[in-house]
Order: structure tokens, then sequence, then C-alpha cells
């Protein structure tokens, strides 16, 4: 049999096998061989929709409230619905025998293609291939291409091509499955098919156009119905072109939606697949350019990580300032689309590093709904501005209030009542984007804002203990969620110290570089001088818990007074095996077992705030006692455990970070992809093995590579250059060119300050610290 598509398929370093059919598996597969290109996200389900399949379709920005606790991504029409009947049996994997079945994602260009030989009840096989993409050169179309064979018997086709609109929300609780929207019109317009949904709350239009294109060998001819037939004989090949176009009203006019639909859709097919194709690949090649780490000595992993920026890449719109990216990505349900504090600590450093004008829309959405923590802040009795743990499109707190335990018991939330750092985390984010961007004008039109406003909110939450001489901070949730009602985390007060610091810092930096727009922004929020003089002060007096005899940070007051248990056992992924005589709800509260990284993380974004000896000491301690129950864990303490020394857990780590969804490690990669993880997972990288980091604010290199690491290759965007990387075991490559040869940055190499010059390759060695200089055209970059 012909493989079709293979000619358009990248070399299997880029590929992801789907092998075989397994129902138990078919929603974990429909995560991982997800499509989308950050304006809308599309599962990778298999078009005929068998049973048990979870069609998603997900525009960014795009929630609704109505029949839900809360705001969640709506689960819009489905576009990919290709249904075939052959001779009465419907080619359906859950219906007919399969021959064979395999998948390919093809993480370089972004393509999914298919084939599946069918056998109906006489035993006559059928041959099934298709490929199709979400355009990244034109977010607005996408295209699918099937081939159809009869292989042993002449064949009757009945073919559906709709848009499915049964679509729906799953139920969390006691909600029920829900339809966030309903049909406003449906419309055939020549060849063309139309389709408009509504949604039921801020009544968004999401409009969809398709056509169809049949060929066989002896007739071409455009198919105007949902429903048509062929006649094919036995060998006979039919190919079937779906072109779609999808627009909503977020972006458009509603008045001018339908037109807009109708007439990208005729531009497109008016390009035909080929050239479609051709400009939807050339986008990806293009874009992986800053995106891609290369890695000489471990293929596998290599490929896991293409797997892993593939999703990133794939949930992030560089045109859309007004969206972020949700805890599951495009391209599942799971925590409702919501946005956590996993986009400015995980996701954004990726970036910031990589693409900085999408980190600067991650940012721009939070300003954007700044009003709207102010509104929170005030009502729950405080200033500035406090944002939400979960956010969806209005910035109002999206935290269920309810939710349903794996032993089935309907328990309370207090994240959103509690977990106060996320306000800090973003101003933590906006202060990391500008030092590697030297955004001024990002900074001083929204950064400030952002700066002043969380620190005003902290100044307010802190509590003045008279009898201690110090301000706590009292009845809080740090990242360890299995304790609390806690008082004085210490992530929690150390980031806060920090934000009341850094948003004074910033505002005089700001202020000499652009004095009367710092003045303007003063008179607007009625900021003075004396109230951002106290914030020093305050920050001074924050209580932090570390105690000189150990050097160990204790959590949160009163945690080293937790039931100390002995050392767990761990699985095959290095988690620990939690018995049955703990459980979540009850006695792990009262234990030193943690959820993930707490302290072991403020250790790694506030990194001065412990020296070598005492992080290592944190690190071991701590890391005995968490659980990882969360997938933020991993990358963490394998950054940190590559920092102290402890490398052979630091890869440990890093691995189950890296194969959380490809080997759905946590049971739940079906309810989306782990947005935060495929970040931590980059910085483990970036910032853990090759040693990035940021030192008084110039960019330094101290590498850890695995021993069976050769070296990898990666580039960085940092003050407007792009930097190219080469680290191995015991040398470093830079290169960044300039139209001004006179250019230079300074770096810092194993610890030592150096200088690298534009258009030259410059190699430091770790043991001699000898610099080398190649003329770019013979070995510029890597």
């Amino acid at each position: 049999m012909k493989d079709f598509f293979s000619q358009y398929l990248s070399d299997p370093r880029w590929l992801i096998y789907d092998k075989g059919w397994n129902p138990y598996l078919q929603t974990v597969s429909e995560t991982q061989l997800a499509l989308g290109n950050g304006y809308i996200g599309s599962r990778g389900i298999l078009e005929e929709i068998p049973p048990g399949c979870e069609p998603g379709t997900f525009f960014s920005g795009l929630y609704d409230k109505i029949a839900a606790q809360v705001a969640e991504l709506v689960n819009a029409p489905n576009p990919i619905n290709f249904k075939v009947i052959a001779s009465g049996e419907k080619l359906d994997v859950g219906a007919m025998n399969i021959v064979s079945h395999k998948r390919t994602l093809d993480l370089r260009q972004g393509l999914l293609a298919r084939q599946t030989v069918y056998a109906n009840a006489r035993k006559e096989r059928f041959d099934y291939q298709s490929i199709r993409f979400f355009s990244l050169h034109n977010k607005h179309i996408a295209v699918m291409q099937v081939y159809l064979t009869p292989l042993d018997a002449p064949a009757d086709l009945t073919i559906e091509n709709l848009v499915e609109t049964a679509t729906t929300n799953k139920g969390l609780v006691t909600e029920g499955r829900k339809k966030h929207f309903h049909v406003t019109e449906i419309l055939k317009k020549g060849n063309i098919n139309y389709l408009c949904v509504k949604t039921l709350e801020k009544e968004i239009l999401v409009a969809y156009a398709s056509n169809v294109f049949a060929q066989t060998n002896n007739k071409n001819r455009w198919v105007p119905y949902r429903t048509f037939y062929l006649n094919l004989k036995k060998g006979e090949t039919a190919c079937i072109t779906k072109f779609f176009s999808f627009y909503t009203s977020r972006e458009v006019n509603p008045k001018r939606i339908k037109a807009q639909t109708i007439q990208t859709l005729r531009k497109t097919t008016r390009k035909g697949f080929k050239k479609l194709l051709d400009e939807h690949c050339k986008t990806w090649v293009n874009k992986w350019k800053t995106a891609d780490i290369q890695i000489e000595g471990d293929a596998n992993v290599e490929r896991t990580l293409r797997f892993n920026t593939y999703h990133l890449l794939i949930s992030s719109n560089d045109e859309d300032n007004d969206a972020s990216i949700g805890a599951r990505g495009l391209i599942g349900e799971g925590y409702r689309g919501h946005i956590f504090w996993d986009t400015e600590i995980f996701i954004l450093p990726f970036f910031i590093y990589t693409n900085p004008r999408i980190a600067r829309n991650l940012l721009l959405y939070r300003h954007r709904r700044l009003n709207m923590a102010r509104k929170i802040a005030a009502g729950r009795g405080y200033q500035g501005a406090m944002f939400p743990w979960e956010s969806a499109d209005s910035g109002e707190e999206c935290t269920p209030p309810w939710y349903r335990d794996s032993d089935g018991v309907v328990r309370e939330v207090l994240t959103g009542q509690q977990e106060h750092h996320i306000t800090a985390d973003i101003a933590y984010g906006v202060c990391h984007y500008f030092t590697v961007t030297n955004d001024w004008d990002f900074m001083l039109k929204y950064g400030l804002e952002i700066m002043i406003e969380t620190a005003r909110f902290w100044a307010s939450r802190v509590e003045y203990n008279k009898k201690k001489k110090r301000y706590d901070i009292n009845r809080v949730i740090g990242p360890d969620e299995f304790h609390d009602d806690v008082n004085n985390n210490a992530y929690t007060n150390a980031l806060a110290q920090w934000n009341l610091i850094m948003a004074r810092k910033i505002h005089r930096i700001l202020e000499r570089k652009s004095p009367a727009t710092v003045k303007k922004l003063m008179k607007k929020i009625n900021l003075s001088a004396e109230e951002m003089e106290k914030w020093p002060k305050i920050a001074g007096k924050i209580y932090m818990p570390i105690p000189k005899r150990t050097g160990i940070i204790e959590q949160f007051e009163g945690f080293f007074k937790k039931k100390k248990l002995r050392r767990l056992e761990r699985d095959d992924n290095f988690i620990p095996i939690v018995p049955n005589s703990i459980t979540f709800q009850d006695n792990i509260y009262r234990t030193q077992f943690i959820k993930q990284a707490d302290v072991v993380m403020l250790s790694y974004l506030l990194e001065d705030i412990l020296n070598a000896k005492q992080k290592k000491k944190n690190y071991l301690y701590y890391e005995k006692r968490t659980l990882h129950q969360s997938s933020l864990s991993p990358s963490m303490h394998s950054i940190v455990g590559s920092a102290v020394g402890e490398r052979k857990k630091a890869y440990r780590y890093f691995l189950t970070a890296a194969y959380t969804d490809l080997k759905n490690i946590y049971g739940n990669t079906a309810e989306g992809i782990h947005t935060a993880t495929l970040g931590g997972t980059w910085q483990a990288v970036i910032n853990g093995f090759a040693g990035l980091g940021i030192k008084k604010k110039v960019l330094s290199f101290n590498p850890k590579l695995p021993a069976h690491w050769d070296k990898i290759n990666f580039s960085i965007k940092w003050r407007g250059f792009n930097l190219s990387v080469n680290v191995g075991q015991d040398k470093i490559k830079l290169y960044f060119a300039s139209e001004r040869k006179k250019d230079w940055l300074p770096v810092e190499i194993y610890g030592t300050r150096q200088r690298i010059s534009a258009n030259k390759s410059m190699v430091f060695c770790k043991k001699s610290g000898l610099k080398k200089y190649y003329p770019p055209e013979t070995k510029g970059g890597n």
C-alpha cells in the first residue's frame, strides 16, 4: 500500500508515534497528538469519533460561565468530524476489525498523519490515510486531507462531512455536562457550508466555514453537501480535502464575521492543499530556530524535549495580548482552562528567552486585569492589587468553591482564599522579563504599575506583631498545598519581601529614565513618596524563619513540630509511593510530608536568600519530605539539584518532568497537557544543566551537563540580541550577530567575568579560561 503522506514528514528525530489501537489510552493520545497554533487548539481525535472519544476545540480567551460554578474555557463545535460508511459498515476503530493502525505527530511542522487499515465483517479491507494541520501561517484556517482505498472489492461510500455542534464541557461536582453555546445560523452558499454559534453568557460569536474537494481517477469536484457519495473500484483511491476557516467576535466585528470567515475560506481554497501546507511548514520551521534544543548524546531525550516545546508553542499566541496560557494549554478541560501562577513562574521564562513578544503579551494579560485585581483586594479589605489564584477572561477569582476528591468526597477549595503568593509571582515575572529584554516601554507603561500595586497589596496584607516586633503574613497556603491556613509560609513571606523592595527600586530606576511618565502614573494611582518609603522598612521586618544554628528554613511556623515519617519507597518514575494509611485530607496535614517544591523553589527564584552550603542543606532536608504530588515539583528539584551538586538526582527528576505527558505519569494527561511542567522542563535544561543564570544583571553560565550528554545547542534572546549557545562538558561556545561590529556583551563564564564581541564565535574552556575566536563565516553560531 502506498503511503501518501510520508513525503511531507520530517526525519524521525521530530516524530512522535502512536502505534496500534488501545481504546483505554484513546483520550491520553488525544492530548499528546493535539494540534494548534495558539489561537485555536484541537485535540488529536480520530476523525470518525469512536466511542470514548473526547473532542475538544478551544479558542484562546473564549470562556463562558452559564451552568458552571465558574467561568471555563468553552469546548466549541468540533470541525474534525469525518465519517465514512463503506458498503453499510462504518469505518471506525470501535466498529471494525483493525488490521493496522499508526498515527504520527510531526513536531517540527505541526502535522498529524494517520494510516489505518480496516476489515469489515466480510474481511474486505479498506485503507484509510489522513493528514491535518491548523495553520501557523494563517491562524484562522485548517486543512484535512483523506485518502480512501477499498483493497479487496468495489465499495459504495457514504461520507458525512460535518462540524459537530453536540460538543459539551464536562461537569464537575454537581454540574453535569454543560453546553456553552447555541447555534445562531446554518447556511450553504455555493459549495461553502457556514455555521455560527453564540456563547450563552458573553454572547461571543464563533463562526466556521468549510468546503470539500473530492478527487477520484475519473472525476474531480467540489462537494456542496454535508453528506455525499462515492463509488470506488477495487484498488481505486479517492482523495478528499476539507478546508476550514474560523473566527470569533473577540477579534472580528460581529457584523462582519460571516463575510470575513467565508472570504478567508475562498482565499484559502484558491491556494490549494500543497501551497497551504508549504506556508504552514515553513512558518513552523522558522519558529523552531529560537525554540529548539539539540542534545548530542541522548536522542530520545532530545525528541522528548521537542515534544514538550511543541506543546508550549501551540499554546501561545503572539497576536493576542488579552489571553494567557492555562494550566492545561488549549487542548483540554483540566482546571477549566484557568490561568495560575504556572504562567509567570514556569511558562513565562521559556518565552522571555525565545519569543519576548509572547512573554510581553502574557504580562499584558495581567495588566489588562489590574483593575479587577484592585477590586479583589478592596473586597477583602486590602489595598493595591490582589491577583486571583485562578483567572479566566474577566480577571475575577475563578477558583471553584468545591471539588470532588479521589475518594469521591466533595471538599471545600481554600486555595482561592489563601494562596496569595501569586500576586508576588506575577511581579517576579514582570521583573524577570524586564531584566532579560530591557523593554523600557513595557515597564513605563505597564510593568511599573503592576509592581507598585502588588507592593501596596503586601504592605496592607502584613500584620504587625507587637510582641515580637515583626510583620507576619498569616492564614495562607504556600506552594505546598497539603498544609493550608498556615502562618508565615517562607515562600510567601520572602516573595512579599522581595516585591516590596523591588517595587521601590524599579520606581527609582524608571524615574531617572522618564520622570514625566512616572510622575503621571503616581498622580493617576494617587501614590506618594511617603507611601513608597515605608515599603523597604516593612520588608525588613517581615518574618523569615532561617535558624542560624541549622540554616534550614522552616517552611512555615510550626512545620518542624509536624510529625516526621520514614522516607518512602519510589515508583519507576521516581515518585514516592504513599501508603494507604496516609490520607491527603486528614493525616497528611499533621505530617512533614509536602506536596511539592516550596522552600526548594524559593532557593531557586531568590538565589541570594541562602549561601551555597545552606542551599544544599535545605535541598536535602526537603527533598526527603516531598511527595511530588504536583507535576510542578520534579523540574524544580532538578534545577536546584544541579545547583547544589546532586547531579544524579537532578537528572532523575528531570526525566520525571520531561516524560510527564508522554508517559502519563500523573494519570491525568487526558485532561490536557501540563504546560507548567513543559516550562519547568525547559528551565531544568537551560537553567539547570546549561547553568544559565543572571548575576548582577549579567548573563552567566556554569554548566553541569549529565555525564552522558556530549553537548547541547540552543539559542536565547538577551537584551535584543540572538545568542547562540553551545555547551559541552568542559567548554562553552557563544556567538551573536550584530550590524554594529563594535557591539559586545558582558558575561560570566565558570564564575569569571568575560566579554564577547559581536560576529565572533568565542570558546571558553572550563580549566584554562582560554578564549578562541573564529570568523563567523566559517564557525559562527552553532
